[in-house]
């Protein structure tokens, strides 16, 4: 495999059961001799809006995003990377053996081809969070495992970006979803009682906030005092 060390990089930045499955797809590929490239996994939410801008994608909702799909391109004897290889027999036997582990492949789509792809979609849309006890992730060993100072590197790098963006999901969650801060306590009891609202708790920080500027502004106490 002429790109062993940039391909189990790029593996390793994929969610857990992706991760074990891929890596089982990439073992399959190496016991038949055949060379791939990687190109793309993890992928971050700023990318994934410069895809959609310049037409390369047409969703936010991408799989890459959660860490639940991986590009790849097959790669000639003489080294080059081949676009136009994917019906080349061994890269169609990849494609099968893929397709049987669980992956969808995006030239199976209709409309719209997306060749490179390989999605996996697991129990949905961003649920590979943790390792079922089944999988265990065994990494095909190259002809020198040891990484290079620039491929520790960018290995760091994508390690890098897969906790930010793990952190940033995190945090999305809560301020989606939180309980009532003090300093809004007033305004959704104002809000309540005026009728406005009927479930209080689970608001995002935004909600409160728009309801505690309402109070402030005396349009709450207003509403609550015409319905008596």
């Amino acid at each position: 495999m002429r790109y062993d060390k940039r391909n189990r990089i790029a593996l390793d930045g994929l969610a857990p059961n992706t991760r074990a499955v891929a890596y089982k797809w990439y073992q399959f590929c190496l016991d038949n001799n055949i060379d791939i490239l990687i190109t793309e996994t993890i992928r971050t939410k700023e990318k994934q809006a410069e895809y959609v801008k310049n037409g390369s994608s047409q969703t936010m909702k991408s799989w890459h995003l959660v860490g639940q799909a991986l590009d790849f391109v097959p790669v000639t004897v003489a080294g080059w990377v081949d676009y136009n290889a994917y019906f080349r027999p061994d890269i169609q036997k990849a494609i099968a053996e893929a397709k049987r582990l669980g992956f969808k492949w995006g030239g199976d789509w209709k409309g719209s081809w997306d060749k490179p792809h390989l999605e996996y979609q697991y129990k949905g849309y961003g649920t590979d969070k943790k390792l079922d006890s089944l999988h265990v992730i065994t990494k095909p060993l190259g002809d020198d495992d040891a990484m290079t100072a620039a491929e520790k590197k960018e290995f760091d790098e994508l390690k890098a970006t897969v906790r930010a963006q793990a952190d940033r999901i995190k945090a999305l969650e809560k301020q989606n979803s939180m309980e009532i801060p003090k300093w809004a306590e007033k305004a959704v009891q104002a809000a309540q009682a005026a009728g406005l609202i009927d479930t209080p708790k689970g608001g995002s920080e935004d909600f409160y906030r728009v309801l505690t500027v309402l109070y402030r502004g005396g349009l709450l106490i207003t509403r609550a005092e015409d319905k008596h």
